[in-house]
């Protein structure tokens, strides 16, 4: 029989073979760049670089610039901040998820090239254009917001709680990642999920959940790309009295924790993988 045609609805949710994936990667409506075990193709698809940037640009803003207005200081404000950057996650992978995937996350990009959902050379772009993403976005925040308006000193950028130390924050970064990694294999990705357009909402209430667990340790990156605008914006180009050495001197757990959970991550996907239909 015929195909079932494409649907592109707000998570790029298609019908086909008798289940739903989601297009990580579309590089138009074609139906040979809809298969998502052709990760191979050697063609990079710029728009959804360029989705990724201007998602990740956002997200800076948004999620970072919740953080340099509330703080993270008392229950009330580490709640506001982990509805802040859980809900922007899902709004912005609404908005490009029939684009590039939505990613907008340095971690999940890497852990859907390891799963082979993802062909390399598109993941090094996307990394890239998120990379470049959140340093515009900070710099545009640090335009917003001055250094005696900043409640956290450093544009949202993640440090360590001395209270609790690097291997806590380390494990903790792993832990968070791995969940976020998981959800997004098991309700974006598999073709046994039933999630359709709603799992970018899934999406977005485990980067909620991340936030509630890890903010009073490290501000919960989750996210490599996310730490690093902000963390070379306040330390090279506007530090400000109370920013310190520490947004880039900790960068390394925010990168070290979430590529480890996202790997951790892409293993389990495969013992997870539906096969013979199941």
């Amino acid at each position: 029989g015929s195909r079932p045609p494409l649907q592109r609805d707000a998570c790029a949710v298609e019908m086909a073979d008798g289940g739903r994936r989601v297009i990580l990667n579309p590089a138009s409506s074609d139906e040979s760049d809809t298969d998502l075990s052709r990760t191979t193709k050697a063609s990079v698809d710029v728009k959804a670089g360029v989705a990724e940037f201007f998602a990740s640009m956002l997200f800076v803003i948004i999620g970072c610039g919740a953080a340099t207005d509330y703080g993270a200081a008392t229950p009330l404000t580490k709640l506001i901040l982990a509805f802040a950057f859980g809900m922007s996650i899902m709004c912005l992978a609404y908005a490009t998820a029939h684009l590039s995937g939505g990613q907008i996350n340095g971690a999940v990009t890497w852990s859907l090239v390891l799963g082979g959902e993802l062909p390399v050379v598109q993941g090094v772009v996307n990394l890239l254009m998120q990379l470049a993403g959140s340093v515009v976005g900070a710099l545009v925040l640090s335009q917003i917001v001055t250094c005696e308006m900043d409640a956290t000193a450093n544009l949202g950028s993640n440090v360590v709680n001395k209270d609790f130390g690097w291997s806590h924050a380390l494990f903790g970064e792993i832990l968070g990642t791995f969940m976020l990694c998981l959800v997004v294999y098991e309700v974006a990705v598999s073709t046994a999920s039933g999630a359709g357009p709603n799992a970018c909402l899934a999406i977005g209430f485990a980067v909620f959940l991340a936030h509630l667990l890890l903010l009073p340790i490290d501000g919960c990156s989750i996210n490599p790309t996310r730490s690093f605008g902000p963390a070379v914006v306040a330390t090279y180009i506007r530090p400000c009295a109370a920013t310190g050495s520490a947004p880039m001197s900790d960068l390394w757990i925010m990168w070290l924790g979430p590529l480890i959970g996202g790997t951790i991550a892409s293993g389990v996907k495969m013992a997870f993988k539906p096969r013979d239909g199941r």
